[in-house]
């Protein structure tokens, strides 16, 4: 009888420490079913916005660079932790804490948005490397950014010299320019009449006019 005691106070202790142990999941208050999260088994990654940006040397970027992750059932994955690197050489820039390196959790729809670089002053292709885990899994892709020269030419190199620009003369000289070979040609043409032999006019024809008298009084026709 004891011994049986005994067995029976052993398993309802070994019971106890199991539900120690390994506690019952919470039921919900409305009686729905409790969903457990999985890390999962792959990460996808991709570029919604952003890819192929062009930027201005010397500023700082507005434009936000979208992450998408999801699992292998193409569901968004949140809390996933994304880095993005800037390379180490130029071209290339610098975030807003000041390093290369920027650390974003994704949403409860799987994106991250990077944003707020500031672009160095050296143009060229950039690349950035953008990785991500959740749990065991593991991502990884290359965005390609683009830095030009700011408008108005680039800056000489140092120790070179920039080309000396070609200015043109402003409207009103060639205006004055103009006027002047105009007058020249104009006074070559008078010269060149003065220079030649004028033909003698003709010497200006006397006009008579006939007087008519007719009877007595007399009727004059003409001056008189």
């Amino acid at each position: 009888m004891h011994s049986r005691r005994r067995a029976v106070a052993f398993l309802l202790s070994l019971g106890l420490a199991v539900q120690v142990a390994y506690p019952a999941p919470p039921v919900p208050a409305d009686g729905g079913q409790v969903q457990t999260v999985t890390a999962p088994a792959i990460l996808r990654i991709r570029v919604l916005e952003g890819e192929g940006s062009i930027h201005t040397a010397g500023t700082r970027s507005n434009q936000p660079i979208i992450v998408l992750l999801s699992d292998e059932a193409g569901r968004p994955v949140e809390g996933a932790s994304v880095s993005v690197r800037l390379p180490d050489e130029a071209p290339t820039g610098v975030f807003a804490n000041g390093m290369r390196t920027e650390i974003a959790l994704t949403r409860a729809d799987g994106r991250v948005a990077i944003r707020g670089i500031q672009w160095a002053r050296a143009a060229g292709p950039v690349q950035l490397r953008i990785t991500a885990n959740k749990g065991e899994a593991r991502a990884g892709i290359l965005s390609t950014q683009y830095i030009t020269e700011p408008a108005g030419g680039r800056s000489a190199p140092a120790g070179e010299r920039p080309p000396a620009s070609i200015e043109q003369p402003p409207r009103s000289k060639w205006i004055l320019l103009a006027a002047l070979i105009g007058g020249a040609a104009a006074g070559g043409i008078a010269a060149a009449a003065r220079g030649g032999r004028a033909t003698p006019s003709a010497p200006p024809v006397a006009v008579t006019q006939s007087t008519i008298t007719i009877g007595n009084p007399a009727i004059t026709v003409g001056r008189p």
